[in-house]
């Protein structure tokens, strides 16, 4: 299983470590889902740690090292087409997942969850994604 996470995925799992999204995460990792990201989504998860939760920028540079671990950055287009009619800065996470040829994009964004599925990547909330991650 191949999965893009929103930033705010991201952000839960560096920040909440005792939450539900850290421990979904943790769980597919031991599952083997392959996680990829790109340039945009690392930036965003720095500015939200940095600017929307005060955080220093050390741990925003260790939290997106931390990403980088396990999940595979590829890189985007300098023009990226229209996906999100609803919020044009979603464009880049839903190209991303494109780009790395994923199953899912899982995401918590409303404006994302309303495409429902682009080419071949199925959009799925986190509680839908659960589901889809193997028991054992």
């Amino acid at each position: 299983m191949k999965v893009v996470l929103d930033t705010m995925l991201w952000v839960s799992y560096c920040t909440l470590k005792d939450g539900y999204r850290y421990r979904l995460i943790e769980r597919a990792r031991s599952k083997r889902v392959r996680f990829f990201v790109s340039e945009y989504i690392l930036n965003e998860l720095e500015l939200a740690l940095t600017e929307d939760l005060g955080l220093t920028t050390r741990f925003a540079a260790l939290a997106r090292r931390a990403v980088l671990r396990f999940a595979k950055s590829v890189e985007l287009s300098s023009t990226p087409r229209s996906f999100v009619p609803g919020d044009p800065d979603d464009d880049p996470i839903v190209q991303t997942a494109l780009k790395g040829k994923v199953d899912y994009l899982v995401t918590a964004d409303k404006e994302i969850l309303k495409v429902g599925k682009i080419e071949d990547v199925q959009v799925l909330s986190t509680q839908q994604w659960e589901k889809e991650l193997p028991l054992t």
